[in-house]
């Protein structure tokens, strides 16, 4: 009897997991950026001019990257944060550069190094590294409708 106790505890201890884990995600998603972890900016840079500004590395980059050319047309935008004492941040995106009387620039939240459902870098960071390097500003936020 006190094994059938047990099993049935055990059973109803991992179907609260999980329906915990259920509501931490709808709820992480809920605040997740723009949705969908897309996010859109806009520059005054021409398509050419934002592929040479992403080519060019320099010492004031805050992380490390490459952005590799898909056969799509779109880009893959690995960022790396090598830091002293732990793991690298590694995070992936897909960037896509539509041309126009202003380049737009989505990035589209792929992947963490170590199975992360949402990006490390905060937006933030990435607001700072667009600004810096392709003079981009983030799409101005539609006001939530009821």
């Amino acid at each position: 009897m006190p094994a059938i106790l047990s099993l049935v505890l055990v059973a109803a201890a991992a179907v609260l997991c999980w329906k915990l884990a259920k509501q931490l995600e709808a709820k992480r998603q809920k605040k997740a950026p723009d949705g969908d972890g897309c996010l859109e900016y806009r520059t005054p840079l021409a398509f050419d001019e934002c592929l040479d500004a992403l080519a060019a590395r320099g010492e004031q980059d805050e992380f490390e990257y490459d952005c590799t050319r898909q056969p799509d047309g779109s880009f893959l935008l690995h960022f790396t944060l090598h830091k002293p004492t732990g793991q690298p941040v590694d995070t992936l995106y897909a960037l896509r550069l539509d041309a126009g009387k202003q380049t737009v620039v989505t990035l589209h939240f792929l992947r963490e190094a170590f199975g992360y459902r949402e990006p490390v870098f905060p937006r933030q960071v990435l607001d700072a590294f667009l600004a810096k390097k392709l003079n981009a500003a983030p799409r101005p936020q539609e006001p939530d409708r009821p």
